[in-house]
């Protein structure tokens, strides 16, 4: 008899969309404005995380608490967001947008948004102005390439040394798994961003494709984000993340999450879209 009625507990959770998060601890609901939250970023020594939405939604970062509440707007005046992906801070209190979602790998430049002093900027201002880099791919040369080379939408960032790294989210038919890195200077201008690397997630579709990244802030842990789990990778010199180990820890819920950060070197901050009435949280994830 218990168990029967466990059983129909647990039927009625479903039906008023209880959700299992898995290892993640849900802290906080993302309100509508993020319900196609696509990137998310920290500062030290700040209490918000900064958030962004992809394409048909505002040129507008929001600040959020860590129950999902938005404290911030702040709209950033000469950067439409033709679809911005993914967010990533240096240690000068700079941020950066990348206005690269490309899903149909057609996009023949791509740009990212430069706010310089975002971090104390943002105390004076609700309105900013960015400066930009224009990018094409090194190894793009149709526009768009055949459908089993659909490997040109980049959804992650990450800043590292006055460079910034960007992963791509692979849409091939036939998929195989295959993420590639491009290396791109973090100043204003017009650059051909160069591929240097690959690596190999897994070779399913559904919960292969890199939808974000983020780097300690130690500068020794690179995180890949996807759909049921971050890759972990550490033991890298310089730019060389795959030469490493790499640990594949997994969530265990699937969902469309799309931005990852760190809070600090062994606790991350991970978002999903809002889907079918689930997703739409933030959620704290501790890697040890």
């Amino acid at each position: 008899m218990m168990l029967k009625k466990l059983f129909a507990l647990c039927i009625l959770a479903s039906l008023i969309g209880c959700q299992d998060f898995g290892e993640l601890n849900k802290i906080g609901s993302l309100t509508r404005s993020l319900s196609e939250v696509s990137g998310i970023a920290t500062f030290n020594d700040d209490s918000l995380i900064y958030a962004i939405a992809d394409h048909g939604n505002p040129n507008t970062i929001y600040g959020i608490n860590t129950r999902g509440k938005v404290m911030r707007e702040i709209i950033i005046k000469n950067a439409p967001n033709e679809d911005w992906e993914d967010l990533a801070t240096d240690y000068d209190g700079n941020l950066y947008i990348s206005d690269t979602g490309n899903n149909e790998n057609d996009r023949a430049d791509q740009f990212i948004y430069i706010l310089d002093n975002f971090k104390n900027s943002i105390s004076k201002a609700d309105t900013l102005n960015a400066s930009k880099i224009t990018f094409t791919l090194s190894d793009q040369v149709n526009y768009p390439p055949n459908l089993s080379d659909l490997n040109f939408d980049i959804e992650a960032l990450i800043y590292k040394e006055s460079y910034l790294y960007m992963f791509t989210r692979n849409r091939s038919r036939n998929f195989d798994g295959v993420t590639k890195v491009y290396k791109l200077p973090a100043r204003p201008g017009d650059f051909e961003a160069q591929l240097i690397d690959s690596y190999t997630v897994c070779d399913n579709l559904e919960t292969c494709a890199v939808t974000g990244a983020s780097l300690s802030p130690s500068g020794k842990t690179l995180i890949l984000l996807t759909a049921d789990k971050v890759l972990k990778f550490t033991g890298f010199e310089d730019e060389k993340f795959f030469s490493g180990y790499v640990q594949s820890i997994p969530f265990g819920n699937t969902s469309l999450k799309e931005g990852v950060t760190f809070k600090n070197d062994s606790i991350l901050y991970v978002v999903d879209e809002i889907r079918a009435q689930t997703g739409g949280n933030l959620y704290e994830f501790n890697l040890y």
